[in-house]
């Protein structure tokens, strides 16, 4: 059996505008990643400067991270890559924002001319002035029937 198909009622669908490109998206991930990472370290060092331990396991790298940075060590770290991260991530919702503005914008300004130039059309017709002359005219039933 096949398939009958109505062509009258298919019509296309309206695109829904996409959120984010790729770029943005790859931005707005790399932002994320880069924000846990800072959770992680932050937790790390409060754990190593507050946490009642004989024995710290995270003593030895937070050292060596202070020589090897320059005296920041894993909270520092962490609230540092905390901003970096907050910020990428922030200016790819930015972005994607004002892209996704643009983009029904010009779905609307395309929707409008279109309108537009649908009622010009309209108005066109309607203001179509003639002229008639006297020979073109229809002749008035009297004298209809003298011919």
């Amino acid at each position: 059996m096949k398939k009958e198909q109505n062509f009258e009622n298919t019509t296309k669908k309206a695109q829904k505008p996409r959120t984010f490109t790729i770029k943005q998206l790859i931005w707005f991930i790399l932002g994320v990643l880069i924000s846990v990472n800072a959770l992680i370290f932050l937790i790390l060092g409060l754990i190593n400067d507050y946490a009642p331990l004989a024995y710290s396991p995270f003593a030895a790298p937070n050292d060596a991270m202070k020589t090897a940075m320059g005296g920041i060590d894993f909270k520092w770290f962490g609230v540092i890559t905390l901003f970096l991260g907050t910020v990428i991530y922030s200016l790819a919702l930015s972005f994607a924002t004002k892209t996704q503005e643009r983009e029904i914008e010009k779905a609307e300004r395309r929707k409008q001319r279109r309108l537009f130039s649908f009622e010009e059309g309209e108005k066109v017709v309607a203001n179509f002035n003639t002229s008639t002359s006297q020979s073109s005219a229809p002749l008035p039933p009297s004298e209809e029937n003298k011919n």
